[in-house]
C-alpha cells in the first residue's frame, strides 16, 4: 500500500493551483482525477523552482511552447548542442520540457556543464501523464526517465488515471488524490454487435452531427478501412510518422489525409487519432463529438477506459456535443483481478530469468557466447558486461496492465463500471448493425438470407424491449424491411416454429404468409360481404362473381401463388357465410338466369371494422 491518502473532494471546476497553492507537492504520487484540471500549466507557471516536466508526445511540447514561449522543450529534433545551450547559465524558475526519450539529453548536456548534482539536488522533476510508462510499452526508451527519476531529491508522479507500479519505492511518496462532488460527463455507452458497421453508420450520416467529428480508434489499419469502407473524400489521419515509414506506408494513398500535429482552426469534419493522441494535448473544437473505438477484434484497440480511453475524451477543451464509446465485448462474466495477473507475471519472470542466468554462467564457465532469449525483453534489463539478467518491475507493469486492460473487454458492463468509476454518467445502447459484402450476399442461398434477415429483426426487436437502440441511417427493421420485405412480413405473421417446418423454402413461406394475411383479413371479409348481399334476395351468378371480384380486390385477398383470388357464385357458400340454395331468377334486365337465393346468414356480428 502507498502512505495515507490525502484526499481532496472539489468542484469538477477546480484548478490544481487553488488547492496546491505553493505548487505540486514534491516526492509525490498525485492522481489528479481528471485531465485539463492545469497540472503542468501550474507548474510552468510557478517560478520559485526549476523543473523537469517530462511528457508523453511532441504534441504536448509543441503545445505548451506555443502558449509559454519561455519555456525549453527537447525531443528527438532537438540537438545535444541546443540542450546545452538550455543549461548553459542559470535562469531563476527554469522550465525544460521533454519527452521520456529526451531525458537522456539533459542529463548529458547537465553533466557536461558541471550541474548535474545541481539538477539531482535542486530541481524538480515531475513527471506527467504517468501511466503512459505503462501503457505504450511499444515504445522502447519509454522507461528512460526512471533511470534518472530516484536520483532527484525533489520528484513527484502525476496522471488523472494513474497506475500503481509495483516497484515497492513508490510507496514512499505521499499520495494526492483529487475527487470531485458531481460527474464530469456523459458517455454514450453503444454495445456494437459489429463495431465496423456501427462506426460506418456514423461516418455515413455525418449531417446529423452539428460539429466535427473526432474518432480516437488505435490502428492505422481499421482508420484506412473505415474511411474506404464510408467513402470518406476529406479527412485528418493523426499518427505517429515511425521512422521505418510503417505507418506511412499502412496508410498507402490515404496518406494525403495525414497531418503531423493537431491544430485549432485546420479540423475536418471527421478527425482520425492514435494513441500517440491520447493524451496531453488540448483540442479546441465548438460542438464537436467525441469518439473512443475500441474492438476485441483488434487488440491494439483494446486501451483501459480508466486510462487511455478517459484520456482520449479529455482532450477535447470545450463542452461536448456528444461523448461517445463505440465497442463490443466477449459476453463473459468473469474477470481477473489485476493482483492475479501482478502475481502470475511475476512468477513467470522470474522463473525465465533465473532460468537464463543459470545459463548463462553455465556459459560463462565454459567460456561460451550464451544465446540471448528475447522472452527477457518484456521483463528483464541485461547486464552488458556479465549478461546477467535482472528483473525490471516497471517492464514487469507494462505486461501486467496491458493484460488487465483487456479483461474489462470480458463484459460490457465492466466497461460500463470503469467509465463510472472514472467519474462519468453512462447511457447504454446496442447497435445491431452489420455490414457485409456484397459477394458475400451473392454467395448466400434465398432461403439462407431469409432466415439471416428473420433473425436480425427477431434479435432487433427483442434487445428494442429492454434497451435503447443506437442507429443514425436505416434500423435494422428499415433495412430488412426495405431490402427482404418477405423476412420482414415474416416476423410480423409467422412463428419462428413455422419457418422452421417450411425451412425457409421462399416459395412455402410466401404462401403462408398469404395464408395468414387473408386470415387476419377475414372479419373484415365477412362484414364486407354481409354488406354486399341481403338475407332473402336472389343474385345471378354472373352478379354473385362480380361482387365477390370486387370484395377479393379491396381486401387484397390473394390465391396461394400471390395472385389476386378469382371469385367464383358457388364460393358466396363458402362455411362461415351464407346458407344458399341454387335457383333460377330474373337479373336486373328480366331475364331468367342461373343464380343462388341466400336463404340465410351463416355468421354472427363478431365482427370489426
Amino acid at each position: 500500500m502507498l502512505k495515507p491518502t490525502n484526499t481532496y473532494k472539489v468542484s469538477t471546476k477546480t484548478r490544481l493551483n487553488e488547492i496546491f497553492t505553493n505548487g505540486l507537492p514534491v516526492n509525490a504520487f498525485i492522481d489528479k482525477g481528471r485531465c485539463a484540471i492545469g497540472a503542468t500549466f501550474g507548474e510552468i507557471m510557478y517560478k520559485e523552482r526549476c523543473t523537469i516536466i517530462v511528457v508523453p508526445n511532441i504534441s504536448i511540447l509543441l503545445c505548451k511552447q506555443k502558449q509559454h514561449p519561455e519555456i525549453d522543450i527537447v525531443y528527438g529534433k532537438i540537438t545535444p548542442i541546443e540542450v546545452e545551450q538550455y543549461l548553459s547559465k542559470y535562469k531563476p524558475g527554469q522550465k525544460i520540457m521533454t519527452t521520456p526519450e529526451g531525458m537522456s539529453k539533459i542529463i548529458k548536456a547537465a553533466k557536461e556543464h558541471g550541474r548535474l548534482e545541481e539538477l539531482y539536488r535542486d530541481w524538480f522533476l515531475l513527471l506527467d501523464e504517468s501511466h503512459t510508462f505503462i501503457s505504450e510499452s511499444y515504445r522502447k526508451d519509454i522507461l528512460l526517465p526512471f533511470k534518472y527519476f530516484w536520483r532527484f531529491d525533489k520528484k513527484s508522479i502525476i496522471s488523472a488515471t494513474p497506475f500503481v507500479f509495483s516497484d515497492h519505492r513508490f510507496k514512499t511518496l505521499d499520495y494526492f488524490k483529487i475527487e470531485f462532488t458531481k460527474k464530469l460527463g456523459k458517455v454514450l455507452l453503444v454495445h456494437a454487435k459489429s463495431v465496423v458497421a456501427t462506426l460506418n453508420d456514423i461516418l455515413t450520416n455525418l449531417d446529423e452531427f452539428p460539429g466535427n467529428i473526432h474518432v480516437f480508434y488505435n490502428s492505422v489499419i481499421e482508420i484506412v478501412r473505415a474511411i474506404k469502407r464510408a467513402g470518406l473524400t476529406i479527412c485528418n489521419i493523426f499518427c505517429a510518422n515511425d521512422k521505418d515509414n510503417a505507418n506511412m506506408n499502412k496508410l498507402g494513398d490515404l496518406v494525403k489525409f495525414f497531418v503531423a500535429e493537431p491544430e485549432t482552426g485546420t479540423y475536418k469534419k471527421v478527425n482520425f487519432y492514435t494513441c500517440k493522441y491520447f493524451e496531453g494535448w488540448d483540442l479546441y473544437d465548438k460542438n464537436a463529438t467525441v469518439i473512443l473505438v475500441t474492438d476485441i477484434h483488434s487488440e491494439h484497440t483494446m486501451v483501459g477506459v480508466k486510462s487511455k480511453g478517459k484520456q482520449a475524451i479529455g482532450r477535447l477543451r470545450d463542452t461536448p456535443y456528444n461523448i461517445i464509446h463505440l465497442t463490443n465485448h466477449k459476453y463473459t462474466r468473469t474477470m481477473k483481478p489485476l493482483e492475479e495477473f501482478r502475481k502470475e507475471y511475476l512468477h513467470e519472470a522470474e522463473l525465465l530469468i533465473d532460468q537464463y542466468n543459470y545459463y548463462v554462467r553455465d556459459c560463462n564457465e565454459q567460456q561460451l557466447k550464451p544465446e540471448y532469449d528475447e522472452r527477457l525483453d518484456k521483463f528483464a534489463d541485461i547486464n552488458d558486461t556479465t549478461n546477467i539478467a535482472t528483473l525490471n518491475l516497471m517492464k514487469l507493469d507494462q505486461k501486467i496492465n496491458q493484460a488487465a486492460n483487456n479483461e474489462i473487454y470480458n463484459h460490457i458492463d465492466y466497461v460500463k463500471k470503469d467509465w463510472e468509476d472514472g467519474y462519468f454518467k453512462v447511457e447504454s445502447q446496442y447497435s445491431d448493425l452489420e455490414i457485409e459484402t456484397a459477394t458475400t450476399i451473392k454467395r448466400k442461398s434465398a432461403p439462407k438470407q431469409l432466415e439471416e434477415d428473420y433473425l436480425r429483426l427477431k434479435n432487433f426487436k427483442e434487445k428494442q424491449q429492454d434497451t435503447m437502440i443506437f442507429s443514425l441511417g436505416q434500423t435494422v427493421e428499415q433495412e430488412v424491411k426495405a431490402n427482404n420485405p418477405i423476412a420482414y412480413k415474416a416476423y410480423q405473421l409467422l412463428e419462428e416454429s413455422t419457418l422452421l417446418e417450411l425451412k425457409y423454402n421462399i416459395k412455402k413461406v410466401q404462401a403462408a404468409i398469404i395464408m395468414k394475411e387473408n386470415t387476419s383479413v377475414e372479419v373484415k371479409l365477412l362484414k364486407l360481404i354481409g354488406q354486399t348481399f341481403d338475407v332473402g334476395k336472389f343474385y345471378s351468378n354472373e352478379d354473385i362473381k362480380s361482387k365477390l371480384q370486387d370484395v377479393y380486390n379491396k381486401l387484397n385477398i390473394r390465391e396461394e401463388n400471390g395472385k389476386i383470388k378469382k371469385a367464383i357464385a358457388n364460393q358466396l357458400g363458402d362455411k362461415g357465410r351464407f346458407e344458399t340454395h341454387a335457383t333460377k331468377g330474373d337479373d336486373k334486365n328480366g331475364n331468367s338466369v342461373h343464380g343462388l337465393l341466400i336463404l340465410r346468414s351463416q355468421f354472427g356480428l363478431r365482427m370489426v371494422a
